[in-house]
């Protein structure tokens, strides 16, 4: 009898269970486009990272999307204001996946990829990155933040009038 065949079922589970982490974790890591894999399934090389990443947050945050400055170059600013015009502007309906897509079937709210890109210039027109529209949203909130502001001290202002 062979060593493979002496293993137990739960051994090889436990290899099934690591070889799909390890899969897991090298598709993550491509994601994040500094990285390269060899083909033995549980060797990963780092190809010209600047620095590694901090292996015990990638464990507890299987969902997050890297986001630090080591990762990103400058894009150059943007303009609050227009991304809550484009916000403002946006159709946002409540929908289903197709059935014929095999995706879920329950009810989303939010946009069409076509018209989030159309508003403001990003993603490909069949999805939505989720970093994209964070970041939509987070503008939109500093706009409404100044305007709400602005509106404040005018309310100021005309009150010290009407006071005097």
């Amino acid at each position: 009898m062979s060593d493979a065949d002496k293993k137990t079922p739960k051994e090889k589970a436990e290899d099934l269970t690591r070889m799909d982490q390890a899969k897991k974790r090298r598709a993550a890591l491509k994601k994040l486009g500094r990285f390269a894999t060899v083909t033995a399934p549980t060797i990963t090389l780092l190809l010209a990272a600047q620095a590694k990443p901090n292996s015990a947050q990638a464990a507890s945050c299987k969902r997050c999307t890297p986001s630090s400055r080591a990762f990103k170059t400058i894009g150059g600013g943007i303009d609050a204001a227009g991304v809550l015009a484009g916000v403002v502007a946006l159709p946002v309906d409540a929908w289903r996946y197709k059935p014929e897509t095999g995706l879920e079937q329950q009810t989303h709210i939010g946009p069409y990829a076509e018209d989030f890109r159309a508003a403001f210039g990003v993603g490909d027109g069949v999805t939505i990155n989720t970093m994209d529209a964070v970041g939509v949203c987070l503008a939109a909130i500093k706009a409404l933040s100044e305007k709400v502001e602005a509106l404040e001290a005018e309310l100021k202002s005309k009150q010290r009038k009407t006071a005097s």
